[in-house]
């Protein structure tokens, strides 16, 4: 990738001329866009660019773009769900040392454990909650036992050995892990048989930043009860809790949204519509449909201010609130709108992912093509 980018690089310096107007385009037509995006979604950029002036397709997601068609009509989404993931195995959040009688000991920095490893088994036998690490402590009387960890898609086995906290009096390991996760998101689009694709992007654990690998998960009805206002710097967020009451099972967490199936006597009949093709996508007027308390689903006015067919995350496509309503509400965008989906000209074109900190206006999208071709969905 390096010798790419150096290439791409050298031909941008030579045809100079042709492309300055292009990459003039990038740097102004949203100024909050380009400010956050980081220096490699900027270099894309530049890359992308030089593919449209050449007409170089690098690879086959470009074709795809250009080949979806569907004439299956999904239900609109819009509405507001819970979320309860649970890991596959217990992610390693944090790190501290034992105190022991002879000073602090690093337990997990001696093992080469790292913040973000996932712990699959101890000793052989699957670790699902977080308890069994502290049980499997306090067990091994300081012997060494084996954590089979999986970092980066790589699985391999790590001898652990714990050490005696002279405060708590007991074998501790110096790790804080986690085994699950609950939130608040936005179906996008569901089908008759019940599966359904929400968020538009994946549920990360709070502290790695990291997508929460899961072995399953439940989603539940939700009661809002209101929402913090989104200012510059700080996100708003929808407010509200998650119930008791199972309305279906979540099998996929990944970076094209959430994808699970609701319980037969749960599902709902809604407006439908078909998914458009990347292609269809417009710069322009389009509308969003979210939940925001006891109303329902509300359409709300946007802008589609940028597309980028070539992003191979979930930025597709750069939005703007403009509904005076929806402004002076939440200030636009806020956490728990993720997977709102956006129709233009009678199609579901995409879904809200994130919002700008800077401008609460604003935000990215991801193509309701993706959403849909994804696997999960399928």
């Amino acid at each position: 990738m390096k010798k790419s980018k150096i290439i791409l690089s050298f031909i941008s310096i030579v045809l100079t001329a042709a492309l300055m107007f292009s990459v003039f385009s990038l740097s102004v037509v949203n100024k909050t866009a380009t400010a956050d995006m980081n220096f490699n979604e900027a270099l894309n950029g530049i890359e992308n660019t030089i593919n449209r002036i050449f007409g170089i397709s690098t690879d086959n997601y470009n074709n795809k773009i250009n080949d979806f068609t569907s004439e299956e009509k999904v239900n609109l989404g819009g509405f507001p769900i819970g979320l309860k993931l649970y890991a596959d195995g217990v992610i390693i959040v944090g790190i501290e040392p034992v105190d022991t009688k002879d000073g602090s000991v690093d337990t997990a920095i001696r093992a080469g454990l790292k913040i973000g490893d996932i712990i699959k088994k101890v000793n052989g036998e699957d670790v699902s909650r977080n308890g069994q690490i502290s049980d499997f402590m306090e067990k091994s009387n300081g012997e060494p036992i084996v954590f089979t960890i999986e970092r980066s898609g790589k699985v391999f086995d790590v001898s652990f050995e714990g050490a005696y906290s002279e405060s708590e009096k007991k074998f501790k390991a110096g790790i804080w892990v986690r085994d699950s996760s609950a939130g608040i998101g936005t179906v996008t689009f569901y089908r008759e048989n019940g599966r359904f694709a929400s968020l538009g992007h994946a549920v990360c654990d709070i502290d790695t930043k990291m997508t929460l690998p899961i072995s399953k998960g439940d989603c539940t009805n939700v009661r809002l009860t209101g929402y913090t206002k989104g200012l510059s710097g700080s996100a708003g967020e929808l407010q509200g809790y998650l119930t008791n009451d199972p309305v279906g099972e979540i099998f996929s967490n990944g970076n094209k949204g959430v994808y699970g199936t609701f319980s037969s006597d749960c599902f709902k009949a809604s407006q439908q519509f078909c998914v458009a093709a990347a292609s269809e996508v417009r710069e322009g007027e389009a509308v969003i449909y979210t939940t925001l308390d006891d109303s329902g689903v509300q359409q709300y006015k946007i802008t589609i201010e940028k597309i980028d067919k070539y992003n191979k995350e979930n930025k597709h496509l750069v939005i703007k609130v403009t509904d005076r309503k929806l402004i002076e509400k939440t200030g636009g965008i806020i956490q728990g709108m993720s997977g709102s989906p956006i129709v233009q000209n009678g199609k579901i074109i995409g879904a809200v992912t994130h919002v700008f900190l800077n401008d609460s206006t604003s935000g990215y999208g991801i193509f309701a093509q993706t959403m849909f071709e994804s696997t999960q969905w399928k």
